[in-house]
């Protein structure tokens, strides 16, 4: 077996999706408490609140908390983070200033919060000695469209009846009366109210109205800006930060090492099922990570790119799985390029019929920085009956001369796709499909149709129809579609089969975007382009797969035509041999594996391990000693293949030996129950 493959087949056999890791809140310590509850009360996310409550170790709670500030740092090439400095200040004169005159700390209080979240006012007005007038503060900000606030607004404070701490003022809930000292004027109505304000103090009168500058409103009528800024201010620091990272950290952390916990990266990904001549169906995928670090080499510059990939069903069991690695070296030229247009990494694998989630990790080894991303695939049943596949959004299509034995992702008959995860497209660009017809009968491919419907913002903005016939053989189709003419905006195109009568068979529909570019910035690809598999490797490939299912028939089928074609592969033994293990027979399992349990060579693990099962099963108890002993002395100990030894050691009336194997046995985990019986029986005698 692949030694690469081992650590990767442990994180994916392990690995559960959020949904089902633990969900109950555990007691924090008091550093990790005060941290969620008073530091970062403000400024985390809901979602970042309940991933850290998730986590169940101190040092997972420590990496979160790097992986959060991370998140946060405008400059994160450098040693410091502005952001998290910025905090903690806010924080600490909050504390200092507004927490004097209450007992609550700075933090809790209203100007505190306020302070913390949008940080030091560009301009404060004061109204502490206004005849009849609650002492009033008004802090000037300059705001942030991207975070939807608006150009310029204000926050007002109060002190509510005259006493207390300072408390945000509201002109829906409180509005001028709030602020007037006289009870009984206050509760006049609410253009009396604004009068007499004014008169006290004109221009705080006129601020009361609205946290909006220059917005017009009447006393009386409530300001929705006004109480849509103050929603929008405390959701703010939310806005500043993509939270994807915390389920990342949250699924991976026991199978990614320390140094790459706090440094999550976003990325895009797609897959796509294309089924090919040989009748295969493999997933073809594409991951896009958001950022590019590389390693300077004296004016190349290296990167080192690893993806594992993890294909499980409804159950969350493990269909298949794989480690890829892409390493490159970028000029300077190059390297520029990359970072304005990102990078493509591509690859496939086949895979058996069935709905699935396809699990990618991403992981740059140079910097340390890591992505994750998910994808629901669906590979048909049967490819002869009448259908569709999903439809690929690309943005060019070539020719591509085939090369005997070359594997290529997103390569379909002779055509080359070009795709990329984010489907935009700039006006001058051109629009292409890729999709699939499966189980084209003759009415259909003589008298049917393609129908291409595009919708601007659900409503059709042009369409067009197409006969089968003038399409040629097979089953890939591509159709291109110039976006000259096409307004930026959001579209949807819809793609009906219909028959020789216009009836619908099958449709597929997807969403596009026309951007206000001329032409929209395209990746750089890497492609992982391989030898084609031949016939032995797609079916041990498979056959593993559905063995994975439990489709031990499929399965056995598979491998044994694997290894009939290849019987001096030891993995096709060691698969093909499992395989007659679980359907019990075992000898035929012995006379596959025997031949690789000895010679120059040192014995695969597994081969070792199915013998000494096998030869156990038949009753040939010295011989599966021998195996489980060579096991043990060349991969180290064992606690199943030590529970087997010590049993076969006992059924050929070696007390003793049966003792030491299973006394070792519960030595490496004390909580086996049975075997402690056994042992403590024998020791009695």
């Amino acid at each position: 077996m692949n030694k690469k493959l081992v650590p990767a087949l442990l994180f994916l056999l392990l690995a559960a999706p959020l949904a089902v890791r633990a969900q109950t809140k555990i007691g924090l310590p008091d550093r990790h408490r005060k941290w969620l509850e008073e530091e970062v009360n403000y400024v985390i996310t809901t979602h970042e609140r309940d991933v850290f409550l998730h986590l169940q170790t101190d040092k997972e709670r420590d990496m979160f908390i790097d992986a959060f500030w991370k998140q946060r740092d405008p400059t994160p090439e450098t040693p410091r983070n502005e952001f998290r400095e910025e905090h903690y200040q806010r924080l600490k004169y909050a504390n200092d200033v507004y927490g004097r005159s209450t007992p609550l700390p700075g933090w809790k209080t209203d100007r505190g919060r306020i302070y913390i979240t949008l940080g030091p006012p560009k301009n404060v007005e004061s109204y502490d000695h206004v005849v009849n007038v609650h002492p009033v503060e008004i802090w000037f900000y300059l705001g942030d469209p991207a975070l939807g606030l608006p150009t310029a607004f204000n926050i007002i404070f109060f002190k509510r009846d005259g006493v207390g701490d300072y408390v945000l003022y509201s002109p829906a809930h409180d509005g001028p009366a709030g602020l007037l000292a006289d009870v009984f004027v206050s509760g006049e109505n609410p253009e009396n109210a604004y009068k007499l304000l004014q008169k006290a103090e004109p221009n705080l009168a006129y601020q009361t109205l609205s946290l909006i500058p220059g917005e017009r409103t009447r006393p009386g009528s409530v300001s929705l800006a006004s109480t849509r800024l103050l929603a929008t201010v405390f959701a703010s620091p939310q806005k500043k930060v993509e939270d994807a990272y915390a389920d990342a950290i949250l699924k991976y952390k026991d199978f990614i090492d320390v140094e790459y916990t706090a440094n999550y990266i976003p990325s895009e990904a797609s897959a796509q099922v294309i089924w090919d001549e040989s009748g295969v169906f493999k997933v073809h995928y594409t991951i896009e990570p958001g950022k590019i670090t590389v390693e300077d080499a004296g004016g190349k510059y290296d990167v080192r790119f690893e993806v594992t990939g993890r294909v499980s069903d409804a159950s969350g069991r493990t269909i298949y799985q794989f480690d890829r690695e892409f390493p490159f070296s970028l000029t300077a030229e190059a390297l520029q390029a990359v970072r304005t247009q990102s990078i493509s990494l591509q690859d496939m694998f086949p895979l058996v019929p069935g709905s699935y989630s396809l699990d990618l990790l991403l992981k740059n080894t140079a910097s340390k920085e890591f992505s994750s991303a998910e994808r629901k695939i669906v590979v048909p049943v049967d490819a002869a009956a009448p259908g569709m596949s999903p439809l690929l959004l690309a943005y060019k299509a070539e020719t591509r001369q085939d090369v005997k034995d070359e594997r290529v992702p997103f390569k379909a008959g002779g055509e080359q796709i070009l795709c990329q995860s984010k489907k935009s497209y700039g006006t001058k660009d051109t629009l292409v499909l890729f999709f699939q017809v499966f189980g084209l009968t003759g009415d259909l491919k003589a008298g049917g149709s393609l129908k291409f419907v595009f919708f601007k913002e659900d409503k059709p903005f042009s369409d067009r129809t197409k006969k089968i016939s003038d399409h040629g053989a097979g089953a890939d189709f591509v159709e291109t579609q110039d976006l000259a003419g096409y307004p930026p905006g959001y579209y949807q195109v819809v793609v009906f089969l219909l028959d020789a009568q216009g009836r619908e068979v099958a449709s597929r529909k997807d969403n596009f975007e026309v951007t206000t570019l001329p032409q929209f910035p395209r990746p750089m690809v890497m492609a992982k382009v391989t030898a084609s598999l031949k016939r032995e490797d797609t079916l041990y490939e498979t056959g593993l797969q559905y063995l994975s299912k439990g489709d031990l028939a499929e399965a056995g089928a598979r491998l044994s035509e694997a290894y009939n074609l290849a019987p001096g592969r030891v993995e096709f033994a060691a698969a093909y041999g499992t395989v007659l293990f679980r359907q019990g027979d075992f000898k035929r399992a012995k006379e596959v594996l025997l031949p690789f349990a000895g010679g120059d060579t040192q014995p695969a693990s597994d081969v070792l391990a199915l013998l000494g099962q096998a030869c156990h099963a038949l009753g040939e108890y010295q011989e599966a000693i021998t195996h489980y002993a060579a096991y043990l002395s060349r991969y180290g100990m064992n606690i199943d293949i030590l529970n087997y030894l010590g049993t076969c050691y006992f059924q050929l009336g070696n007390k003793d030996e049966a003792l030491k194997a299973w006394t070792k046995s519960l030595e490496l985990s004390p909580n086996q129950e049975k075997i402690r019986t056994l042992v403590e029986s024998l020791k009695k005698k």
